[in-house]
């Protein structure tokens, strides 16, 4: 009875699509819109801050992270030095539960900010856990890094010029055009880190498994009740909701602003088993999937925090230099998340990445070519920062 309705409701939608485009081309071209604040972040930061500890973190706080929850906090009560913590109030324990992801995404952080001191022409030396906890300790109660800044600057690093232009191209691909093999040479080696390597595939054979697994692995979260409700108590829905928040999930533009209206887009909806919303949002990334020529990934050695820091220091300068590459490129996170309902997905992307015993798969990803999306909305610098 309730699907029933439901479908009845969405057909009277699209059946009074032509009311909405008789709103005319402003109406459905300009509502909903970001503020250009909102993305002041992608700017870089502004002259007036001389402080080169908040410079490089303005930089840094653009780096890519599970469910752009942000999780980093950056401690500045010491002068000359940077000590860098894990947020435990952002984690994702339902799709994330030992916080791996969250401790890559920090790694991500990590390497933007080493990379905008550097840039900058910052000398800085760097302590990973200095107070411990480097094997599987739980996130947060002890930091992470530690930067001291020095008087000597380094030259910088030409990956540094590309912070500002990075973005995770979670949108279709030019399906029949795959990077050269100049650029997948180029993103593997600028993606060396220690105990990290690199692997990719255009195998036909391998890549329609993986598609297949990708597609398969997304429905399984949408369908786990409490997995999804972590991605719908995460959704920014409208341009005023991503403005209070500033993290989390983005959703704007005047699909979403009329569907949101007509109550298409209420946690209860998103909810509604059989609903159209859960329904649609089980094919949401299929699209996106197909149309990938190349999959990558990272594989560590080890798999403690260090490993996961390493990691996403690997996948930001791989991020960073398919950018400078003109390749797009984005996170596929969901095979890689260790929940039981997840478990026969995690296994086999592990044997269809090539990862030996012992190894951990941390970063799999898009790569091809599309248009450049538009940026996140970021929080602000002060909201990080500890002083």
């Amino acid at each position: 009875m309730t699907e029933n309705l439901s479908r009845r409701r969405f057909i009277r939608v699209l059946g009074g699509s032509a009311i909405v485009l008789g709103a005319g081309a402003f109406g459905l071209s300009r509502c909903d819109q970001l503020p250009p604040e909102l993305l002041a972040n992608w700017n870089g930061p502004p002259a007036t801050e001389t402080d080169p500890r908040r410079r490089a973190l303005a930089f840094a706080l653009l780096a890519p992270n599970p469910h752009n929850m942000q999780s980093w906090l950056a401690d500045l009560r010491v002068d000359g030095e940077i000590t860098l913590w894990t947020d435990r109030t952002r984690l994702l324990p339902m799709t994330d539960p030992f916080s791996r992801q969250i401790m890559v995404g920090c790694g991500c952080f990590l390497e933007g900010l080493m990379l905008a001191l550097n840039g900058e022409g910052q000398g800085a030396s760097l302590m990973l856990f200095p107070e411990g906890g480097a094997a599987d300790a739980e996130v947060g109660y002890a930091p992470f890094a530690r930067i001291t800044l020095g008087a000597s600057a380094p030259n910088a690093d030409p990956l540094f010029g590309a912070i500002l232009k990075r973005r995770s191209a979670k949108v279709d691909y030019d399906p029949a055009r795959a990077p050269s093999v100049d650029a997948m040479a180029a993103i593997k080696s600028a993606s060396e880190r220690p105990g990290v390597r690199f692997g990719a595939s255009t195998d036909l054979p391998q890549l329609n498994a993986l598609k297949a697994l990708a597609k398969e692995a997304f429905r399984v979260e949408v369908d786990t009740d409490r997995t999804y409700k972590e991605s719908v108590d995460l959704m920014r829905i409208g341009a005023d909701e991503i403005a209070r928040h500033r993290d989390g999930l983005e959703m704007h533009g005047p699909f979403f602003w009329w569907m949101k209206r007509l109550g298409f887009m209420s946690p209860e909806a998103q909810m509604e088993k059989g609903g159209i919303a859960r329904d649609q949002a089980r094919s949401f990334i299929d699209s996106q999937v197909d149309t990938t020529p190349v999959f990558a990934w990272h594989i560590s050695s080890a798999n403690d925090r260090a490993a996961q820091l390493e990691s996403g220091r690997a996948y930001m300068r791989a991020n960073l230099q398919a950018t400078a590459s003109g390749v797009a490129m984005a996170p596929l996170s969901q095979a890689l998340q260790e929940y039981p309902e997840m478990a026969d997905h995690y296994r086999t992307i592990h044997e269809l990445c090539g990862a030996n015993p012992g190894e951990t798969v941390q970063m799999f990803f898009r790569l091809g070519y599309a248009d450049a999306p538009e940026p996140v909305v970021r929080r602000r610098l002060d909201d990080i920062i500890r002083i």
